[in-house]
């Protein structure tokens, strides 16, 4: 983590290689031609204007991370920076410039491992510890979002949905014991697992070409179908299932699934999933608005919400808000 956000930049302090993204850049003059160049930097804590004179910045590019040196000063009624030098990062943390979330993922990921320890089945059981234990998997799969802005759009985000759903999902399984609880596990760990490579985080979330190009869902059950080759314990019959769950996991053909849940793990794996997004989703909007009783929502939701009285819901009372929708809208 870098030493300075800039919502904590106040007027004198001295800055000394710390790293910034440049989000816009202009270059203007003043009355006696002498050039200045003015930059708008950015982190995951805002945004501020830094100016240099005599520089045309022509070496500086939108979009990459310099390491700045330089001071705070107060120009025209508002906090800038005066520029020194800037130098361009040769590395730098994601999570410095995305936000991340609020959630431990390694304690999240420990604990998808103890629940993944309880399948019974050796065959299911061991495609999902061949990802759970691949270090060059998990360095991805701890970091990557799950969205770009809608739901779990974070660093963090993706294992954060992972561990929700599986939470979800058992949970509807408890209460319905005919259904296959080991394929409601590992289907709801690996629903998402093609997003590590759908996404790219650096100082923004954006789709990679393969992303787009491909999309998660088929990027997820073409890695799962891959690693089952190596593993002879693993029956055709619920390998065919895992990758019905995977395909199948967004529920519609309008919303990107392939094709519709089939089995009653696919649609509960598919329910979870979208609980999961929906609560985040809500929470969100309403954490930006702590003293609004109703709150607009995003354009896609098309709707308010409701906060009460309440400046800050807990997770488990927004849940009971979109259960409560739910059974209304059936």
């Amino acid at each position: 983590m870098k030493k300075y956000y800039i919502s904590q930049l106040k007027e004198g302090t001295n800055l000394e290689r710390v790293p910034f993204v440049v989000l816009k850049k202009s270059i203007g003059s003043n009355r006696n031609g002498r050039s200045s160049l003015t930059l708008t930097l950015g982190d995951r804590t805002g945004s501020i204007l830094a100016r240099r004179w005599d520089d045309e910045g022509k070496d500086i590019s939108i979009g990459v991370v310099y390491e700045v040196s330089g001071r705070v000063v107060i120009y025209n009624n508002n906090t800038e920076i005066a520029l020194d030098s800037l130098t361009p990062a040769s590395q730098f943390d994601p999570r410095d410039f995305i936000p991340q979330s609020p959630r431990n993922s390694l304690a999240l990921l420990e604990d998808l491992k103890k629940i993944a320890e309880t399948i019974e089945d050796q065959g299911i059981k061991d495609l999902i510890m061949l990802f759970l234990k691949d270090e060059r998997f998990l360095k991805n799969f701890l970091l990557a979002p799950a969205g770009k802005m809608i739901h779990h759009a974070y660093i963090g985000g993706l294992i954060e949905h992972t561990w929700e759903v599986c939470k979800i999902a058992l949970t509807a399984g408890e209460m319905y014991p005919e259904m296959n609880r080991d394929l409601i596990i590992a289907g709801s760990i690996l629903h998402d697992i093609g997003k590590v490579d759908e996404l790219t985080y650096s100082t923004q979330i954006e789709y990679s070409t393969k992303g787009r190009l491909l999309g998660h869902i088929f990027i997820g059950a073409m890695a799962v179908r891959e690693r089952a080759r190596s593993i002879s314990s693993l029956s055709p019959s619920y390998l065919q299932q895992l990758l019905h769950i995977i395909l199948s996991h967004h529920g519609d053909y309008s919303t990107g699934s392939p094709i519709l849940p089939m089995t009653l793990e696919a649609e509960t794996v598919h329910r979870a999933d979208y609980l999961s997004a929906q609560v985040n989703r809500f929470y969100n909007i309403l954490k930006d608005k702590p003293e609004e009783r109703w709150v607009k929502g995003d354009n896609l939701l098309g709707r308010q919400l409701y906060k009460g009285k309440i400046k800050n819901l807990t997770v488990e009372e927004i849940i009971m808000s979109e259960i409560e929708r739910l059974e209304e809208e059936e």
